[in-house]
């Protein structure tokens, strides 16, 4: 009996690429390396400082300098946390000065940005300039004319103070940012809304911002992340503990005669906690709010 020979169909084998593939894909490795690189290096810090909040004395100061702690030392954080250095007073004092600066920078930044970017005329383009010429100023610049303001108004050791003089530095970024979202937004759509009966505030709140809202979350988290790291403001206008900041609790451990490395690496990670844990929260709204911004004349 003839046996019968099944012809089975082998798989295609794969096309070789071509050396502009070849050449494309060894652009997009050699990009990803560098961009590793500079993360790590970027990063590098953050992960010493961290480290050395786990150490203890002997091995901060050992030769030559340990890369990962022997034993992990907590010590550090329970000091932190107690009442000699005050860290709880001061991360609830934080907290209230970077909402406050969060919820006054938005409040005035919105219908700010929507007037700025409606009318097309000098004195907009003026503030433009003017906004620009505020964010180039330093902090420690326009401290003291603050803080003789503030004095004079007796608002020192107030939050007050401190959240607004946060917001004369989240508050041109902020309308600087925004201004694109606006400007970009569609005549008609703001006259059917009219049309419905909407105001021009019943607009912003109704129709715009939800519309642009990757905009709006990415400004709220600078504003929030800007308030919260801020230190200068918050040394000058503030000298009584009960109003401080961590960034400036954070300075109080730096001693005359002597600093402990280790509970002042646990405070400052402590500080970045936060903001690190924010970004990673808002990294969709953050990227996608500042790519928006980018391409938006």
């Amino acid at each position: 009996m003839a046996t019968v020979k099944v012809k089975t169909k082998s798989s295609p084998r794969p096309l070789p690429l071509c050396a502009a593939e070849k050449k494309r894909r060894a652009i997009a490795w050699s990009k990803s390396a560098i961009a590793w690189v500079v993360a790590l290096i970027y990063l590098f810090p953050m992960y010493w400082m961290v480290s050395t909040s786990l150490k203890n004395k002997a091995d901060i100061f050992a030769q030559p300098p340990q890369l990962f702690p022997g034993t992990l030392y907590w010590d550090s954080y329970i000091a932190a946390f107690s009442p000699q250095y005050g860290v709880w007073l001061a991360l609830g004092n934080s907290f209230v000065i970077a909402l406050g600066a969060l919820v006054v920078t938005l409040v005035v930044a919105v219908p700010t940005s929507y007037a700025v970017a409606r009318f097309r005329d000098g004195i907009s383009t003026s503030m433009m300039v003017l906004l620009t010429v505020v964010q180039l100023l330093p902090a420690i610049a326009i401290s003291i004319p603050m803080f003789v303001m503030f004095r004079q108004m007796e608002l020192i050791n107030t939050y007050p103070s401190i959240i607004l003089a946060d917001v004369s530095v989240t508050l041109p970024f902020a309308v600087i940012l925004l201004r694109p979202y606006f400007k970009q937004f569609s005549y008609e759509v703001e006259e059917a809304a009219k049309l419905d009966g909407l105001g021009t505030i019943q607009t912003i709140i109704r129709i715009i911002i939800p519309t642009i809202r990757p905009g709006v979350v990415m400004i709220g988290s600078f504003a929030f992340l800007m308030a919260w790291g801020e230190f200068t403001f918050a040394l000058t206008l503030s000298t009584q503990q009960e109003v401080q900041p961590l960034t400036v609790a954070l300075n109080r451990l730096i001693g005359q005669y002597g600093t402990n490395w280790n509970d002042l690496m646990a405070v400052a990670t402590i500080i970045a906690l936060p903001v690190l844990l924010i970004f990673i929260a808002l990294q969709r709204y953050i990227v996608a709010g500042l790519a928006g911004g980018a391409t938006k004349g």
